[in-house]
């Protein structure tokens, strides 16, 4: 049924099927606009992608949602308690288990906008289930990075085949080129050192993954029969044994061949950097398209000595199309099944996915702009000498992403990497190697996260506006305040929430309010910790009039907040010890500074930690939220 399955995706692929989002505007109502959450991680989502949306699409109103703190934990706990958006923008889709994903995603296999990819982009997305439930935003992608100008100089012709590859390595060693670097005992010095011909990092596994994946994937994870038993061996259903042998001898061969060497198992990133831009005493390395600008900061005080930079594929053989690149994703995005349910959102989901899945899309998903390439089939590459040697790999659609052999969780990657030096050393034979993987492999998936801490119990969920009003309370308890402030959503606010059961490390992570985390400052503690100050119910009212657009949480105070009201009239009373608030009325409030840096500061708490504050709290109130706090009535 699996293999069944993948032909079919391929089928898909290879034809246009359904009608794409030209039919998609009649989801419009006439009692509205349909409202579509999308939650995006901190500081990927480009922000301007919410107002282009909703200008494409008139008939939605799109509502952003920041995943800051613990993310895994959130989506975690929204999907426990059934609270997922409507679209998650989000890289973590990749490591989340395929059953759960199975199980909370609405299945994408079907549409047309699929075909805009390629299929290896789409393959590397598939479900053990065979559904297709998320796809990939812009990626970094990595190869080989190449001196253009110190190949000219020299007389160096670019490889084309694995072969080539290695014949340049020996060919630029025999050549016996110097140059000099700092002396590392002493920066204003100069040492000579050999002008090495590669020099990767592969100090940590996931540099050490960009090439094995890449030698090996021809031959031992690319095709159906393949796929079919990774999918087996990440269940523990398959052993190395009888499959991976040859995966073994490749890596081998890689060091026999000078591709690979021990020392590059102690080369931090750093250095293979400034050993190919500023010392020019590496001709190549491993690196993604960000090459360029780290190529240009490194000479940007001496342009003179700037010199012309490429990017070639990892040839992995000597036959034809087995050039590969390996990307890794910025994002995925995805539609929950709970969002599905409703045809109107779920067919203007749709609509939108279709647009995310062009180059003027794919372009508009990542804030900052980094310089990311998309896997369309129409790819976004530029006209840039740097991509010269890489267009015919992106055209034949060779660019894979990472695999995993332990489900997600990188186990048997990290032993491997460690071990490699040993297997090419002959200190372990490729058996026992492959042995001990899959006894790696077993062990990741029978082991689980080991049981955080917990302080205390939450009895329900609380909203945002709830946790805020709670959080509040955490710094009247800690500073003996009258009143306690804690925006939401707001730069030094709150932006998450207390979800039902144990309170843990991770759960008061989780709504630690913005830049509270440490006790020691670095910075102007003035702009970063707990603070009480003076302020007066004028000032209070003109604090919450600034902050129209969101919800303040005050605790101390009685409030009737009213979301259906015009901004800047939601506050239908607010009181303190049963009498409404007046102008001249004053308080001591406890905020972090940035919330109240208008007002001068009565006490600064620089050395106060969040988790610590809060777990007294929690202590004083005998380790359980029962539920809302009694102070706030929120109008339905």
């Amino acid at each position: 049924m699996k293999k069944l399955v993948c032909l079919l995706m391929a089928l898909v692929m290879a034809a246009t099927m359904l009608a794409g989002c030209g039919s998609q505007d009649s989801a419009g109502r006439d009692d509205g606009k349909i409202q579509i959450k999308v939650q995006y991680l901190c500081g990927r989502m480009n922000l301007d992608l919410e107002a282009v949306l909703e200008e494409k699409f008139p008939n939605v109103d799109i509502v952003t949602d920041e995943l800051v703190g613990t993310p895994d934990y959130i989506v975690a706990k929204e999907m426990e308690y059934n609270l997922e958006p409507d679209i998650y923008l989000y890289e973590g889709l990749s490591h989340m288990d395929d059953k759960i994903i199975a199980e909370k995603f609405y299945d994408l296999s079907q549409e047309e906008f699929v075909n805009h990819f390629y299929l290896s982009a789409v393959s590397e997305c598939i479900n053990e289930d065979g559904g297709l439930y998320y796809l990939p935003g812009p990626v970094y992608v990595y190869g080989i990075v190449y001196d253009k100008t110190a190949f000219q100089e020299l007389g160096l012709d670019v490889p084309h085949s694995y072969t080539e590859f290695v014949n340049l390595l020996n060919e630029v060693r025999a050549m016996n080129l110097k140059g000099t670097e700092p002396d590392e005992n002493d920066p204003d010095a100069q040492v000579t050192v050999d002008v090495e011909p590669f020099v990767p990092t592969v100090k940590w596994p996931d540099m050490w993954t960009f090439i094995f994946d890449s030698y090996i994937y021809d031959d031992y994870i690319k095709g159906v029969d393949n796929a079919l038993w990774l999918d087996r061996y990440q269940q523990g259903n398959e052993s190395m044994i009888g499959h991976m042998e040859g995966a073994a001898e490749k890596l081998i061969q890689l060091f026999d061949d000078g591709i690979l060497s021990p020392a590059f198992w102690e080369v931090r990133a750093p250095v293979r950097t400034a050993k190919l831009y500023r010392y020019h005493t590496s001709l190549m390395t491993i690196e993604c398209q960000s090459a360029q600008g780290f190529n240009e900061r490194e000479h940007a005080d001496t342009p003179d000595n700037l010199h012309e930079i490429g990017m070639m594929p990892f040839y992995t053989s000597d036959e034809a199309d087995t050039d590969y690149l390996i990307s890794m994703p910025r994002c995925y995005f995805g539609m929950t099944k709970r969002a599905a349910q409703d045809e109107a959102k779920r067919e203007a989901i749709l609509a939108i996915f279709h647009f995310l899945s062009t180059m003027e899309g794919q372009d508009l998903m990542i804030e900052g702009g980094g310089g990311e390439i998309n896997l369309l089939k129409e790819s976004n590459l530029t006209d840039a000498p740097f991509y010269d040697e890489v267009r015919n790999t992106f055209r034949g659609g060779r660019v894979i992403t990472r695999f995993n052999f332990a489900g997600k969780s990188g186990a048997v990657e990290s032993y491997m990497h460690a071990t490699t030096p040993d297997l090419a050393a002959g200190k372990i034979s490729v058996e026992d190697w492959l042995k001990e993987a899959d006894r790696v492999r077993d062990e990741a998936l029978e082991s689980k996260p080991a049981a955080e801490q917990s302080y205390g119990t939450v009895k329900e969920t609380l909203t945002m506006e709830e946790t805020a009003v709670v959080v509040g309370e955490a710094y009247l308890h800690a500073t003996g305040a009258e009143i306690g402030i804690v925006p939401c959503r707001a730069s030094f606010g709150m932006k998450n929430r207390l979800y039902q059961g144990d309170i843990t490390d991770s759960a008061i992570d989780t709504v630690m309010t913005t830049r509270m985390s440490v006790g020691t400052v670095t910075e102007d503690p003035n702009h970063v910790n707990l603070v009480t100050v003076k302020i007066t119910g004028q000032q209070l009212m003109d604090l919450l009039e600034e902050n129209k657009d969101t919800f303040v949480g005050l605790a101390g105070l009685d409030v009737v907040y009213d979301p259906s009201r015009p901004e800047g009239e939601r506050y239908v009373s607010i009181k303190y010890r049963g009498k409404e608030i007046g102008p001249e009325d004053e308080f001591i409030a406890a905020s972090v500074k940035g919330a109240v840096k208008s007002l001068p500061v009565a006490a600064s708490y620089d050395g106060l930690v969040f988790r610590d504050m809060f777990i007294s709290y929690l202590d004083s109130v005998g380790g359980e939220i029962s539920g809302a706090p009694q102070s706030l009535k929120i109008v339905k």
